[in-house]
């Protein structure tokens, strides 16, 4: 009998072995032909013009001969410790408006900008001032006279050219920077040739100066001063009396004068007992002097011997002719600015001392536009130094 078994087995294994390499051959034939075809439609003429399209072109100018590029804004406001930096030994400004020397801390031109028309009013950075008109200290940045002789008094002061011999009448409005609100309406409202002295206690103090120096104001820095009936009548914890040594008046006055920068000088405020005493006020206005700055007082007293003591020290001064007080009714503020006026017109110069109240604004804003037509001209503070009597 035939045995068969065997030879069935081998003729199953010889069929699943060829369909499986016919299986195999079809997989890369087909493989083979999906990449042919996908190498077409990748790099076919339509393709390959599409993707072209799409890549980006960078364009460069080639300047002709003697042609200035355009400035680069990025590398304009790259931090100077960075490469590519401003290095040409020009000053600049930092973000709080101060410089890196002594010349370009201020523009000639109060209130000027560089931005366009139609830009959003640029908030100040800080006050403008020089760096060689101060020194730095533990008391922050004090004024001093610069190598060159050029003192902030002089430097600061609002410029006036009026050759004219015409009175002149200057009007400082005092305790500024108590309510930032006012000083912007007094800023916007008010003459620039109207002086501005701000409160040392002011929380904001260098933005507020910022903002009157920004509107063309020039100014100065209330000092208080001991007035009789001391301590029930207070003007604040840095007032100086004349129960303090030398050291501690000067101690107090210059914390005051470190709070800011950029000022022309210090208006002396309720000082009534302090002006009168000439041991305690000549240190104090010696060390004006000596850092350049013009003393106002504001004749809290008749009997001030401030302008003496000034003037034998060849500090440059003034005193208020009339002061308005802070709780003023219309009729006596025009009165006393009526008297103002006499002043100016019998001696040659005028100064009027207010408070920044709303009615005190919109009344000089109505007096000063007619001046010129009676016959006077508007100055600020620091016109009329040394211009006035000793008495």
């Amino acid at each position: 009998m035939e045995d068969d078994g065997p030879p069935k087995k081998t003729s199953r294994l010889g069929r699943i072995l060829r369909i499986a390499g016919m299986a195999a051959l079809g997989t890369v034939v087909i493989g083979s032909l999906g990449a042919v075809v996908g190498w077409l439609v990748v790099n076919g003429l339509e393709t390959v013009a599409e993707r072209e399209a799409r890549k980006p072109i960078l364009t460069v100018a080639i300047l002709a001969d003697g042609v200035t590029p355009e400035p680069n804004t990025s590398l304009d406001n790259m931090p100077a410790d960075k490469p590519g930096s401003h290095d040409d030994g020009h000053a600049m400004a930092g973000s709080d408006g101060k410089t890196e020397d002594g010349a370009a801390g201020h523009s000639d031109t109060p209130g000027a900008s560089t931005a366009s028309p139609d830009a959003e009013p640029a908030k100040p950075e800080g006050p403008r001032f020089e760096l060689a008109l101060v020194e730095e200290t533990e008391k922050g940045m004090l004024p001093v006279v610069a190598p060159d002789g050029r003192m902030a008094w002089e430097t600061y002061a609002r410029p006036f050219n009026d050759d004219s011999k015409l009175p002149r009448v200057a009007i400082i409005m005092t305790r500024m920077g108590v309510s930032r609100s006012l000083t912007a309406a007094a800023a916007e409202a008010l003459p620039p040739e109207i002086s501005f002295s701000f409160s040392t206690t002011a929380s904001d103090l260098d933005d507020q100066v910022a903002m009157a120096q920004q509107a063309g104001h020039e100014v100065f820095l209330d000092i208080p001063m001991e007035p009789f009936g001391y301590p029930a009548n207070d003007p604040g914890p840095m007032t100086l009396l004349t129960s303090l040594s030398a050291v501690d008046n000067l101690n107090r006055l210059e914390s005051a004068l470190g709070r800011t920068v950029g000022y022309a000088g210090i208006v002396g405020v309720r000082g009534s007992l302090f002006t009168t005493d000439e041991e305690a006020l000549t240190p104090v206005l010696g060390v004006l002097k000596e850092r350049g700055l013009m003393y106002v007082d504001d004749a809290a007293t008749s009997r001030t011997i401030a302008l003496e003591i000034a003037g034998s020290i060849q500090l440059p001064r003034a005193i208020a002719n009339a002061s308005i007080d802070d709780n003023p009714a219309l009729p006596d503020m025009e009165r006393r600015l009526a008297a103002l006026e006499r002043t100016a017109r019998r001696t040659g110069f005028a100064l009027g001392v207010v408070p920044p109240l709303p009615v005190t604004i919109d009344l000089l804003v109505s007096w000063s536009s007619t001046l010129a037509e009676r016959g006077f001209v508007l100055a600020p503070a620091t016109a009329i130094a040394n211009k006035q009597s000793l008495r």
